[in-house]
């Protein structure tokens, strides 16, 4: 099968980010998206909550939560989303790194990191598994990768601000 291998950075706080977000802020949205991502990813119309198990509690502990998402009439990879309901195992290692497996071997790596200037930086690294004849949609996956990033801040940034954060 086929992989379509791409990521996407952008800054957290720019120059007119209005409010400025905090580690602790954009790890609890992070949280936040793992049990609701239909508010995060447009492409998203439903999230349910499986299973949450907290792993390696002695060392901090990694939340490993299985959840069945449901992509609508989307089609991405080489899941075909027609209605039918992708199940995934979000990996939660706190307070930088979600990293997101679905069934057909798609992987999915939400980071944040720390710039040389201090700032804080999201990125997506994705490796999408694609069926044959897909190999040629990597336009498509990169509008995706940049939605889903921009997205995520965009809502952290006003769940904040609403108080939700």
């Amino acid at each position: 099968m086929p992989t379509i291998n791409l990521g996407y950075t952008a800054p957290i706080n720019p120059p007119s980010a209005k409010p400025v977000l905090t580690l602790p802020q954009i790890w609890a949205g992070l949280q936040r998206k793992v049990r609701h991502a239909e508010e995060f990813v447009p492409l998203i119309k439903s999230c349910a909550v499986e299973s949450e198990v907290v792993q390696d509690e002695a060392n901090g502990g990694n939340t490993v939560i299985t959840r069945v998402i449901d992509f609508g009439n989307e089609k991405l990879g080489s899941q075909k989303k027609d209605g039918k309901l992708v199940r995934e195992v979000c990996t939660l290692y706190p307070p930088v790194r979600v990293d997101f497996l679905q069934e057909d071997g798609t992987k999915i790596g939400n980071y944040v990191s720390e710039g040389q200037d201090g700032g804080l930086w999201m990125t997506y690294i994705f490796e999408w598994r694609v069926e044959e004849g897909q190999e040629g949609i990597e336009a498509r996956f990169k509008e995706t990768a940049k939605m889903a990033v921009e997205k995520t801040i965009e809502t952290i940034r006003r769940l904040v601000k609403e108080g939700e954060l």
